[in-house]
């Protein structure tokens, strides 16, 4: 699955037009916009495509309580695209997915990250103006 991979990392770095590199642990960061960084990697089972953004450092308080509550009120929104949960190690509001990986394919990898992309800059913008969510 590793190979599978390491294919699938070429064929989005063509079609991003982007040099794109397993760093040390196996994971591949992709800077969008100079302020978004989307991290994949496969899962410890290799079964999954985790894809991962740290969207905000949140500081203890009202303003990161207002977030987390409606991040959780975001998560039950349709259509679902990803989860966004508290990244304890840097006290962060977060992005993931895990896609399953044997039907996973460049194309629909782009397509995809389109997606996850638009749907976490939107947020992350709203949270930096001082907005505890966009909806």
């Amino acid at each position: 699955m590793r190979d599978k991979f390491l294919i699938l990392l070429n064929s989005l770095s063509e079609k991003l037009e982007i040099d794109l590199q397993l760093d040390k642990n196996g994971a591949c960061s992709i800077l969008y916009e100079d302020s978004l960084q989307v991290q994949l990697e496969l899962d410890s089972t290799l079964e999954n495509l985790i894809v991962f953004s740290s969207l905000f450092t949140l500081a203890p308080g009202k303003f990161r309580e207002a977030v987390l509550l409606n991040a959780l009120k975001a998560n039950d929104t349709f259509p679902y695209v990803a989860t966004f949960s508290y990244f304890e190690p840097d006290s962060s509001l977060a992005f993931h997915n895990f896609l399953k990986f044997e039907t996973l394919n460049v194309d629909i990898l782009v397509s995809y990250l389109s997606t996850f992309v638009e749907l976490a800059s939107r947020y992350k913008k709203a949270i930096e103006q001082g907005n505890s969510s966009f909806f």
